[in-house]
């Protein structure tokens, strides 16, 4: 009996151990992908910032785009004028 006893020990201690080791790499596994979604925010948010910026650079090249449009008309209608 002292034999069953002996294996039911080890049985229990090992159970014990394995989830133990459970819990513990699947607390280490969320800090883990806590830090690295705190890394994806701070990238979407630069994200957001940057087509923000090129947004407003493209909507002053645009300005800038019709401005020279306005004055190459101007210029090829005096250049009919003159002929």
């Amino acid at each position: 009996m002292d034999s069953n006893m002996t294996m039911f020990i080890i049985a229990a201690v090992t159970v014990v151990i394995v989830v133990g080791l459970w819990q513990g790499l699947s607390v280490v596994k969320t800090g883990v992908n806590s830090g690295q979604n705190e890394e994806y925010q701070k990238l979407a948010e630069q994200i957001m910032e940057n087509n923000q910026k090129l947004t407003e650079a493209q909507e002053k090249n645009n300005e800038i785009l019709e401005d020279v449009r306005t004055r190459l008309t101007a210029i090829e209608k005096l250049l009919r004028e003159v002929q």
